[in-house]
């Protein structure tokens, strides 16, 4: 009788060890999409202002091509970049995804969609090279605004 309330106990507590191993696990899990997540921003920032760069004249235009290139990549990975459970805080502790982007996932999947399609237009315009055209493709785009106003929450200055 004693071996059998043993080995409940310890099957037990061996079920809470492994639970709090698997929740470590997704807390770091969970802090590298994050991590990736702002990564992935701030490369897309780094892009747009390629493109900013040459409309202002301190940029070429290969280097704005190269840049609206790889922006249209980034742009259709948006949505593996919020899988569910990973709201939180970005790594700065400024900004943190809203709840509204696993809670209404067809509206921001619709936002992604028509960022794409920004996004495809402005590569157009870049690689035909008219400054005109691409001052009208970049000012379509709004930098990336509209979204970060309905799913990105500003925490703190």
């Amino acid at each position: 009788m004693l071996s059998l309330t043993k080995s409940r106990l310890l099957g037990g507590l061996l079920t809470i060890v492994l639970a709090g191993v698997a929740a470590a696990a997704f807390a770091q899990d969970k802090d590298a999409v994050i991590k990736n997540r702002a990564d992935a921003m701030r490369q897309q920032l780094k892009d747009v202002l390629s493109v900013k760069a040459y409309l202002d004249d301190k940029g070429d235009l290969a280097a704005a091509q190269a840049g609206a290139t790889n922006l249209v990549q980034e742009v259709k990975k948006i949505p593996d970049l919020f899988p569910p459970g990973t709201s939180g805080p970005d790594p700065t502790g400024k900004w943190a995804a809203k709840p509204e982007i696993w809670s209404d996932r067809n509206k921001f999947l619709a936002a992604q969609k028509t960022v794409t399609d920004k996004v495809d237009a402005l590569l157009v315009a870049v690689k035909g090279g008219s400054k005109d055209a691409i001052k009208v493709a970049y000012e379509d785009l709004g930098v990336c605004k509209d979204c970060h106003t309905s799913f990105r929450e500003k925490l703190k200055d």
